[in-house]
């Protein structure tokens, strides 16, 4: 499928891109321009002040009809060009902002799907962050920035049309912003601690809702309910104390702005009186004011998504400094399937408890190994580790003598295939699930359908999703594999871990959720994948894969404890695999 992104940035060791800077360097033209045509409606925005002023200075007293007529039209013709400018400003904006996206969200994308060095938090949050800091391109937060550098100009005007004018402006503007700063420092907290209540109040129900036949079997329902009252409740209370101090802000603003305007025009009068200042510039005076503080009170709204934006972009910008996925490793033949891994740690983040210690082994192109153990011994962790899910802290992992670090890893991705103890679906169709969605790079043909048939039919699931209300068309929910049960999850993750037929498999409990038939059936798929010269791992909880296996690695407490041919492992350490039945 065709697409207008450019391609996203790299960052190898020795090199990085952050595609963020690049991205931002990239707009700095249109946003030079929205400034300069800012300020050409700043400018504008005076035509009305100055014809008030003209009409009665000299169309009132001359009762000049030919003047009244040429400086209406002065001001249609000037309101025109002020409007097309606007346009032209948010127009330009518009276009940074795609072209921001274009340039910035391939490479964040990447950093995001492609690499394991940052958290989870991080990575969520990046592509939030990200439309935090487009969306302020084109709202009124960037307005406000470029209409700010106004305000003093429009009070000095107002200094040139008289000091106390001038002095007036200056005040206003000095209170209201005074004013809009306290109500800020005021209700920050209480923003926050509402905030995060509401999203934490937002999470707990969507866990009960997750959870809810579990609360309607178990009598819990009545409890539950009561305790989300209680909590909305107190969000409630929170929520309007905040709304209510904020009013009070609000309100104190709007009678100070209706005021000030209006002692702006009994200035004006008095000065007018003392033949200080014309008739026109009473009127004048008083827009002037108005448009003086109307920057002070845009970039005063503006405060709040302005410091949202600041901290986006900082977080989003510390985020694309981390390296990312190298994109130009050099193209490698396809793997036959030998896996050496040497010295491999893994450390709980945040700690300093192993999860795996000190692994090394070497398994041979075509071997089946199967991985046993108690729960927590490390079989999971071992499987993201070869797969290259996890990147370990010590160690390293090389398939066919050369370091995951030198695949290109979309290279790689097609010769394997992997699945993890949660199905990981996706919310599309079960045809695209089994495809790696293949679709969206290179559209549907015949071939792709004989190629997600035939991954479903080694993994047996074909009769299964032919069983489905809409075959291989039927779409999957946004919960993992939400409408199937959890052992046809199982068969539509192996069917995709088999698609293209992989020269490598990591299957962690594939058969965790399948009955005996479903079980018997991924033996005779095991059975396949040996005939073919697949290298396939495998960790399991039973004894029925066993019979499948070509050798059996007992691990405990993240440590290799035997690792040998079946038939040596089997009988004498059955116990000792714990959990292995």
């Amino acid at each position: 499928m065709p697409t207008s992104f450019s391609a996203p940035a790299t960052a190898t060791s020795g090199h990085r891109q952050n595609a963020l800077a690049n991205a931002v360097r990239g707009c700095r033209r249109h946003l030079v321009f929205a400034a300069v045509f800012s300020g050409l409606v700043n400018v504008l925005y005076l035509v009305p002040s100055i014809f008030m002023l003209q009409v009665y200075d000299r169309v009132v007293p001359t009762r000049g009809g030919a003047t009244l007529l040429l400086l209406t039209l002065i001001l249609v013709l000037s309101l025109i060009v002020f409007a097309i400018l606007d346009a032209v400003r948010m127009r330009l904006l518009l276009r940074a902002s795609t072209r921001l996206e274009r340039q910035a969200a391939p490479g964040i994308l990447l950093r995001i799907l492609g690499t394991d060095g940052a958290t989870i938090g991080q990575r969520s949050q990046a592509m939030r962050d990200f439309d935090t800091v487009r969306g302020t391109l084109t709202g009124p937060t960037i307005i406000a920035l470029f209409d700010a550098p106004w305000a003093p100009i429009y009070i000095g005007i107002a200094f040139l049309l008289h000091p106390w004018i001038g002095v007036l402006a200056l005040v206003s503007a000095l209170l209201l912003g005074g004013i809009a700063i306290a109500s800020d420092r005021v209700t920050a907290a209480a923003a926050r601690d509402t905030h995060a209540r509401a999203v934490l109040a937002t999470r707990e129900q969507d866990v009960s809702i997750h959870g809810s036949e579990v609360v309607r079997v178990m009598g819990m329902r009545n409890a539950l309910i009561t305790r989300h009252l209680l909590e909305r409740a107190e969000l409630v209370r929170r929520q309007s104390a905040l709304a209510g101090t904020a009013g009070q802000f609000l309100a104190i603003t709007k009678f100070l702005r209706l005021l000030l305007q209006s002692l702006a025009l009994a200035l004006g009068a008095l000065l007018a009186i003392r033949q200080d200042i014309s008739g026109g510039a009473i009127f004048a005076a008083s827009l002037l004011l108005g448009r003086a503080l109307q920057p002070v009170e845009q970039i005063l709204g503006a405060m709040k998504p302005l410091a949202a934006a600041r901290n986006a972009y900082r977080d989003l910008d510390a985020f694309c400094a981390m390296p990312g996925p190298s994109l130009d490793a050099t193209t490698l033949p396809t793997p036959v399937g030998r896996i050496d891994v040497r010295g491999v740690t893994v450390r709980a983040e945040g700690t300093d408890r192993a999860l795996l210690s000190d692994i090394s082994f070497a398994i041979e192109p075509g071997e089946i190994v199967a991985l046993v153990g108690p729960s927590g011994a490390g079989k999971s962790t071992l499987l993201r580790v070869l797969s290259g899910a996890l990147s370990p802290d010590t160690g390293e992992v090389r398939i066919d003598g050369a370091s995951l670090a030198d695949w290109n890893r979309e290279q790689l991705g097609r010769h394997v295939g992997y699945m993890p103890q949660s199905p990981s679906l996706f919310p599309t169709s079960v045809h695209t699930n089994i495809s790696r969605f293949q679709s969206v790079l290179a559209g549907e043909s015949d071939q792709l359908d004989a190629a997600v048939v035939e991954a479903a039919r080694a993994a047996g699931a074909h009769e299964v999703i032919l069983g489905l209300p809409n075959g291989y068309a039927t779409m999957l929910s946004m919960a993992d594999g939400s409408g199937l049960s959890a052992g046809q999850n199982q068969s539509v993750a192996l069917a995709r871990a088999l698609f293209g037929t992989p020269t490598i498999l990591f299957l962690d409990e594939p058969n965790a959720h399948l009955d005996s038939d479903g079980e018997a059936r991924l033996v005779t798929t095991l059975a396949a994948l040996r005939a073919r010269g697949a290298t396939v791992i495998v960790s399991t909880h039973r004894t029925g894969l066993l019979q499948a296996v070509d050798k059996i690695m007992v691990l405990r407490g993240g440590t290799i404890q035997l690792f040998d041919e079946r038939a040596k492992v089997v009988r004498p350490h059955v116990a000792a695999a714990g959990g292995v039945r």
